[in-house]
């Protein structure tokens, strides 16, 4: 019967051996074949022996002899039963799928948006690598991470140790091939500022690949967004310091030349065009500043990537 699975068993209830209750019985005990329907056909009539055959889970009782189209009507309604139960059982393994499915799409959404909330508590490059490595062990992934900041790459790794040169070389060499770039199992995935590399996607499921595909660019778009902002942030907070230098410096000029105002005019001419050449330095970098700071400039440098539309701000959906 395992070898065969058929539509529907007609069985005898004395048998030599085992009877048809016993058989009856190790049938409906196998989850492989409970559901086939079982039909006894036997010389004993009496109800109690159909009651019986009832509590064994059999889904008919015919009596011997019978007439041949009521026993291939039984049959023909016993396997239309069978048969339209597998298929809703087809049906709702189906739905139990998409319903699982569903609930995981939205498990990574949430996860996603929660990262997204903590990047506002995160100052620093490192503590960002922090938030998202933990936000990708979540998902189940083992990654490495590259910012590209405006003094040049930045690397992490998901457990703190130095990543490999060749990974570095990796990450620099494919920075600029695309959206993804797959070698097996590992991936890459580029946008202008962040570049993540996964080691272990999960080839043998084809679902979670393509979700992870999906969702993972949204939370690295985030994560660009903030290496932005932190890029700016650390230029302002060295365009202060510069700035408190530079004034101390013009200060300094200023006070010398109240001190020489008895000197010669040629030695007072040159001490007030430096003075005046400072207060343009410093007002050039200033605007340069504000420039950056209202989106008219980005992080520029060897590792800046052109204006092609596969880096758009837009999610890839895979």
């Amino acid at each position: 019967i395992a070898e065969w699975l058929p539509d529907c068993i007609l069985l005898d209830i004395e048998m030599p051996g085992k009877s048809g209750y016993d058989i009856c019985r190790e049938i409906k005990s196998n989850a492989v074949l409970v559901d086939i329907p079982i039909i006894f056909l036997s010389g004993k009539s009496s109800l109690q022996e159909k009651i019986f055959g009832f509590e064994m889970g059999a889904e008919d009782y015919l009596v011997k002899p019978c007439e041949t189209e009521i026993l291939k009507a039984k049959v023909r309604n016993a396997i239309r039963q069978y048969r339209e139960k597998k298929l809703l059982d087809q049906k709702a393994a189906a739905a139990h799928m998409a319903a699982f499915e569903a609930l995981s799409g939205s498990a990574d959404l949430g996860r996603s948006l929660r990262f997204v909330e903590r990047t506002y508590t995160m100052h620093t490059f490192e503590k960002l690598a922090q938030g998202l490595f933990q936000t990708m062990e979540e998902f189940g992934l083992q990654t490495s991470l590259m910012f590209i900041a405006r003094n040049g790459p930045i690397f992490f790794s998901h457990n703190t140790t130095e990543i490999s040169p060749l990974e570095k070389e990796m990450f620099i060499a494919t920075h600029q091939e695309g959206r993804f770039c797959d070698f097996g199992n590992r991936t890459f995935c580029n946008f202008n500022l962040a570049s993540l590399l996964i080691k272990n996607m999960p080839l043998e499921n084809p679902e979670r690949y393509g979700r992870i595909k999906d969702t993972v660019p949204w939370v690295l778009g985030a994560t660009e967004g903030k290496v932005r902002a932190l890029d700016i942030q650390q230029e302002l907070v060295d365009h202060e310091e510069h700035l408190g230098t530079s004034l101390k410096s013009l200060h300094a000029r200023l006070a010398l030349l109240a001190s020489q105002a008895v000197e010669p005019p040629l030695s007072l001419e040159q001490s007030l065009k430096d003075a005046v050449l400072l207060v343009e330095q410093i007002t050039a970098e200033h605007q340069v500043l504000l420039q950056k700071i209202r989106g008219g400039d980005t992080v520029a440098g060897a590792h800046e990537l052109g204006a092609d539309e596969i880096f758009s701000s837009d999610v890839d959906f895979f």
